[in-house]
């Protein structure tokens, strides 16, 4: 059975809530950033090759390759996921790499909602 990358982000979520219990506060906003990323990521690239047809390298290019096939499409619902998926993998970056991330809580939040609609707007294009 496949993994539902959904749970990811109710991971982030839950670091984004429980945020200086588990670990430090940064630690655990950083970590939250980066899951919800992967959630989204990850059910963004199986529904472009699944159900899309995107041929995809199994490299670190698949990032990018991702969120361009989504920015690239003709309709505004894709439009609107590639440039989700742009914004995040941009937060993803400063997170896992920065030795500073200013605002952390409220970035580590808008992450999260960032990826929840990416969920949404996944779950409108199998309609």
């Amino acid at each position: 059975m496949s993994f539902a990358w959904v749970e990811y982000l109710t991971v982030a979520e839950a670091l984004v809530r429980q945020r200086g219990t588990l670990a430090d506060e940064e630690a655990c906003c950083r970590a939250a950033i980066s899951r919800a990323y992967y959630a989204a990521f990850c059910a963004a690239r199986n529904h472009a090759r699944d159900v899309e047809g995107l041929v995809l390298t199994q490299t670190g290019d698949d990032h990018r390759q991702v969120l361009l096939h989504y920015r690239r499409a003709a309709d505004p619902v894709p439009q609107e996921l590639g440039e989700l998926l742009f914004r995040l993998r941009r937060q993803r970056t400063q997170a896992d790499y920065a030795d500073t991330v200013p605002d952390v809580v409220s970035r580590a939040y808008a992450t999260c909602r960032r990826a929840r609609r990416v969920f949404a707007l996944l779950q409108a294009l199998q309609r």
